[in-house]
């Protein structure tokens, strides 16, 4: 099937995996329709925004930009954010934002990531939030999110990406309002206006190092996808850090520990106060 020269560029950060996954399943079915797909890794190319603005600038309404985040207190990952910023402005392209979220709360992420795309110049053709596991639960046998994304999930995703795919033929496609993504209660959208991953700092839990053993392997800092993991010779936690715990999670050695009991208590509390439905929901 020919994809009439268009061209789709998906950016995703996915520490856990499961924006990963939606990413892929988008991507496929956008090269089983035909079209030229890249997909960029945040963690892996951090120079993304200057390789696809260029390129997009010069396709224009013949390109759509996948961006794929998962929630982090509410919002999109900062990598995400900071990505959509240094995109160059007057694309007159379109784009499709996409998170994934722990079943906790899917927050204002969809609304601001959209909002900042609309300002670089990019038409909204639809969006999706997608249930996934909830990446701080992994070590419990039934956390928040468990079996998400399921095959239901990725159906949805991939009659977004059929729906995006026929907007993208249409003449003039009108993409969605911005107000269909600040789904969230007035009430609700002003309070996860105030916090953020910043203020969430305080209260995560405390990483501790077990110097007897750490080997030095640095699968700590291999795994870490904002290159917050320092050697000194043990392992150290720098300012830029998400607070993803890839490091507890991939130490080989279990050499680095959290009481995770403490938070997981607070992401249940925050499930049963906002009840968000439907779980998974794409926008077109």
């Amino acid at each position: 099937m020919a994809g009439n020269g268009k061209r789709v560029f998906t950016v995703y950060f996915s520490p856990a995996g499961s924006t990963r996954h939606v990413a892929q399943v988008m991507g496929k079915r956008f090269k089983g329709l035909g079209c030229e797909s890249s997909i960029f890794d945040l963690a892996e190319n951090r120079e993304a925004s200057t390789i696809i603005s260029e390129q997009i600038r010069g396709l224009k309404g013949n390109s759509c930009l996948i961006v794929g985040s998962p929630v982090y207190v509410s919002h999109a990952a900062p990598p995400i954010m900071q990505f959509i910023s240094k995109l160059i402005g007057g694309s007159s392209a379109y784009a499709v934002p996409f998170v994934t979220w722990g079943g906790a709360s899917s927050g204002i992420s969809l609304f601001e990531m959209s909002r900042e795309l609309s300002k670089q110049g990019f038409t909204i053709l639809g969006a999706a939030k997608v249930l996934a596991v909830h990446s701080l639960m992994w070590q419990l046998d039934h956390p928040l999110g468990e079996g998400h994304p399921s095959s239901e999930d990725d159906r949805m995703v991939r009659e977004l990406v059929d729906e995006i795919y026929a907007r993208m033929h249409s003449e003039s496609p009108k993409g969605i309002e911005l107000s269909e993504l600040d789904y969230q209660s007035k009430k609700v959208h002003a309070e996860m206006e105030k916090v953020s991953l910043e203020v969430a700092k305080a209260h995560m839990p405390t990483r501790e190092v077990a110097e007897a053993l750490c080997d030095l392997c640095k699968i700590c800092a291999e795994v870490c996808p904002v290159g917050a993991v320092a050697l000194s010779p043990y392992p150290v936690f720098e300012e830029t850090c998400i607070y993803c715990f890839n490091c507890v999670r991939n130490c080989p050695e279990g050499a680095i520990n959290a009481d995770m009991t403490g938070i997981w208590q607070r992401i249940r509390e925050r499930a049963e106060t906002f009840v968000e439905r439907p779980y998974t929901k794409i926008f077109i």
